[in-house]
């Protein structure tokens, strides 16, 4: 399939999904719904474990408690500089068009994660970064990145 009308058929899903359900709702908070559901039974019934973000050494570079890497496509990083760097990062693989590992989905990094986050932006060659989230969390103003 041709990238435009993968795009135009994405457009098509967009629009479409702008439209109320039968209880007035948008189909977007109907899908982040479902997509809740199927996080909280991934993780209680351990379909796609998360054991490395689970780690005691791992747990202080998770932003939230609740959304961990899945090990089977977790970011491994491989660019160590001091002997205390590990391969984690909370960031997950996402299959594309182009192959298993078109994208990344991570989180925004913490203070603690910063140089994690670089490491892993110049390890994978990521040349584009969308932020897709509030600019302010638990009433403070979130790390922001401008490129």
């Amino acid at each position: 399939m041709e990238q435009v009308e993968i795009l135009r058929r994405f457009i098509q899903r967009v629009q479409a999904m702008k439209s109320p359900d039968h209880n007035g709702e948008d189909n977007f908070a109907r899908d982040f719904m479902r997509l809740r559901r199927l996080s909280t039974k991934y993780r209680t019934e351990k379909i796609y474990p998360t054991a490395t973000g689970e780690k005691e050494e791992n747990v202080k570079k998770n932003r939230y408690k609740d959304i961990l890497p899945f090990d089977h496509s977790r970011v491994k990083l491989t660019l160590k500089t001091p002997s205390q760097d590990s391969d984690y990062i909370n960031a997950n693989f996402i299959k594309g068009v182009y192959g298993p590992k078109a994208y990344v989905a991570t989180q925004g990094p913490l203070a603690n994660t910063v140089i994690d986050f670089w490491r892993m932006i110049w390890e994978y060659n990521v040349v584009i970064i969308v932020m897709a989230c509030r600019e302010f969390e638990m009433g403070r103003v979130c790390i922001t990145i401008n490129i």
